[in-house]
């Protein structure tokens, strides 16, 4: 039997149980608990993961490390895995600190601020606010990212006032909206933080989606950026990431020992060498997210707005994502973001057929 609204209300809204009100999609299992159901009954578009799935080669070299490498301590200083981040991304080793995810790549990040309030670019990831309390910050929060014909673009006039702000987070492409800065706009917005004396912090966890955005090889004194193989290359259960800043070593001192595992260490530094997989990834998303934005365009009542990444915000009526739930569809309910609302979601780019299977959905309960 199809799931009451009622029960569905607090999970697709947006909300997951976080602790420090943080509200994150991929919440398939959330409610198929909540429900008392199998997690198999949804079709997820609520977590953005690279369509085409993982890398073989990384799911080899993971199989491998498993096998053969359960049974000691990873290198403390993972010199194998700094130096394939650090090819991948044109900068040295020494300012590439491996992380557990690009979250905690975030939390360190928090620390790089010598005080004074954080600025949080709303509407945007939500674990901005928790890493800036983690690290002692008043969090400052101001709706940055606005509508503007088909897509969001980011209102510089945000950055006016930076009086008492000693960090900046800003997320390229940014999620939930999806809209992205070049890399010369990002060193702009650079700048303008340095020269108030705060640091500005990128979040890349989409970048490699959107080629030409990335600023990690302009890492420097007042600009760090994390990054995550969680999205581009289909590891979100192995938690792998790095911070990129000329501060690593200080940063390393306030992580636990050994925060990478051994299996995400290997399969991230396979993954990140294959350059066929990275080229197909980057023609296969674009056709599929211009295909389903196309279709989505066409549906009555809806409004999807273009994005750099692997997803797309879509404006439509308060409560579709519940509706959709009941009939075996997750999307990411966008109620708890700053600047949106009730009538927005996301959704991920998924499978040519999955994605039909979302409009179909979507037509029916219009």
């Amino acid at each position: 039997m199809p799931p009451s609204s009622r029960r569905l209300c607090g999970v697709v809204e947006g909300w997951a149980d976080h602790a420090g009100g943080r509200h994150h999609g991929a919440h398939r299992g959330l409610a198929a608990r909540r429900l008392g159901t199998d997690p198999g009954y949804f079709l997820d578009f609520s977590a953005n993961i690279n369509p085409l799935g993982t890398p073989p080669v990384a799911l080899r070299a993971a199989r491998a490390a498993l096998e053969e490498e359960t049974r000691q301590y990873p290198d403390p200083g993972y010199p194998e895995l700094r130096e394939a981040l650090a090819g991948y991304l044109g900068v040295p080793p020494g300012r590439v600190l491996p992380t557990n995810g690009g979250a905690e790549a975030l939390f360190l990040a928090a620390r790089l601020s010598g005080g004074g309030a954080a600025l949080i670019l709303e509407p945007t990831f939500s674990e901005y606010a928790a890493a800036a309390r983690a690290a002692g910050l008043e969090c400052r929060r101001r709706v940055a990212w606005r509508p503007e014909g088909d897509r969001f673009v980011l209102d510089p006039a945000a950055l006016d006032d930076l009086s008492g702000v000693g960090l900046v987070f800003l997320c390229n492409p940014n999620n939930p909206t999806g809209g992205a800065l070049s890399r010369e706009e990002v060193l702009e917005v650079a700048e303008r933080v340095r020269k108030a004396g705060a640091v500005l912090v990128v979040d890349e966890a989409f970048a490699d989606f959107a080629p030409g955005s990335g600023v990690a090889s302009e890492t420097g004194a007042g600009l760090a950026a994390a990054r995550s193989l969680t999205k581009f290359f289909a590891l979100p259960g192995l938690r792998l990431g790095c911070l990129v800043s000329p501060e690593t070593g200080r940063l390393a001192a306030l992580q636990p020992a050994w925060p990478v595992n051994a299996v995400a260490a290997a399969a991230g530094a396979a993954a990140i060498s294959d350059a066929q997989f990275a080229a197909r990834t980057l023609r296969e998303v674009a056709r599929l997210r211009r295909e389903l934005f196309e279709s989505l365009s066409e549906l009555p009542g809806i409004a999807p707005f273009a994005g750099a990444a692997n997803f797309l915000l879509v404006r439509g009526p308060a409560g579709l994502p519940q509706r959709l739930a009941r009939r075996g569809v997750l999307v990411r309910g966008c109620a708890p973001f700053m600047g949106l609302g009730p009538e927005y979601f996301r959704v991920a780019v998924r499978r040519a057929e999955e994605n039909a299977a979302l409009v179909q959905a979507l037509r029916e309960e219009l």
